[in-house]
């Protein structure tokens, strides 16, 4: 697109007054909004997109009545029409919207909602109701709200990879942490630690942010970034990148990694613990890349590219420890 974020939202506030604001206010964010577009095609776009928005909402009413007779009763069924008032973009766009289908959108409620999790060790493929796709990494839990105009993922733990179905006027959101991921068609993987979160892009692009405030960080295909409570930075290894995604093929990919981090990454996939029984043996260093469809495998694999012996007890424990 030839806008920022910033004058992107700018475009949707207008949109939002024209919509539910009153007499004087209207009228200024209609002219607001000529200016904004211009004769710039791609802008002229996207505000005929947006306030078609009454056609996208027609088919959500009859779903919409079941669930909210209570909440969202129409007064009338009658559908009001406006004159185009804009003679530059009159052409593009319409006025039209009938009282139950306003007052729903303003509202946004939820069409429904699911849960899904994973098991350590596990991957589980699931469905959104919108269409989306996604995949729950080992020890994964998240909460999926479909709601009118907004989708919105909320990350309890673990690690995910999404699959998200284009809908420009429904954006996706993966609120994972203390970081806002939005993404409006791509695909892309999350990971929740307790103190950051990864996003890696896979295809297409997403919006990277803190809730807290702050940049927009955009991230394209092939390229990630690591957000704190306070500050994202792009992660330009290309190798890092590798090891954040290679688990959606049942992997962990390692360069150089010393052995203490490639026990931390495969005691997500073990319910038995994994023990370093020394700090000689928390040095050592491993590179390339192992299958976790058996955690026991790669462990029994150590000592054929670390000089380390692996034990296990009856509980189930592995004891790794530096040859003596």
């Amino acid at each position: 697109m030839t806008w920022t974020e910033s004058q992107k939202d700018e475009a949707d506030e207008l949109l939002v007054t024209i919509n539910f604001g009153r007499g004087e206010e209207r009228t200024l964010a209609r002219a607001a909004l000529q200016r904004w577009a211009g004769d710039d095609p791609k802008r002229l776009a996207y505000i005929a997109e947006h306030m078609s928005v009454d056609r996208e909402v027609d088919t959500f009413v009859h779903e919409l009545r079941g669930r909210y007779r209570r909440h969202l009763s129409p007064s009338r069924e009658a559908v009001v029409r406006r004159a185009p008032r804009w003679p530059a973009i009159a052409s593009a766009i319409g006025f039209s919207a009938c009282a139950f289908a306003v007052a729903a959108w303003a509202v946004n409620p939820v069409l429904s909602e699911q849960r899904f999790s994973s098991a350590v060790g596990e991957q589980v493929d699931a469905a959104l109701d919108d269409g989306s796709h996604v995949r729950l990494n080992t020890a994964t839990s998240i909460q999926f709200v479909n709601r009118l105009r907004s989708r919105e993922v909320t990350m309890l733990e673990g690690e995910a990879l999404y699959a998200v179905k284009h809908d420009s006027l429904r954006p996706f959101h993966v609120i994972a942490g203390a970081t806002d991921i939005r993404d409006v068609g791509t695909r892309f993987s999350v990971r929740v630690r307790p103190d950051d979160v990864d996003v890696a892009v896979l295809d297409g692009r997403v919006a990277l942010s803190l809730r807290s405030g702050g940049p927009v960080v955009d991230l394209d295909a092939n390229e990630a970034a690591r957000a704190t409570g306070t500050q994202i930075v792009e992660v330009s290894d290309s190798h890092e990148f590798d090891a954040m995604v290679s688990w959606k093929d049942r992997r962990l990919q390692f360069d150089g990694t010393p052995l203490s981090g490639v026990v931390h990454e495969l005691q997500r996939y073990r319910v038995a613990r994994i023990v370093l029984a020394d700090n000689v043996a928390a040095r050592f260093r491993v590179t390339g890349g192992f299958s976790i469809s058996d955690p026991d495998v790669l462990l029994r694999s150590l000592p054929m590219v670390a000089p380390v012996t692996v034990k296990f007890q009856p509980d189930g424990t592995a004891v790794i420890a530096s040859r003596r």
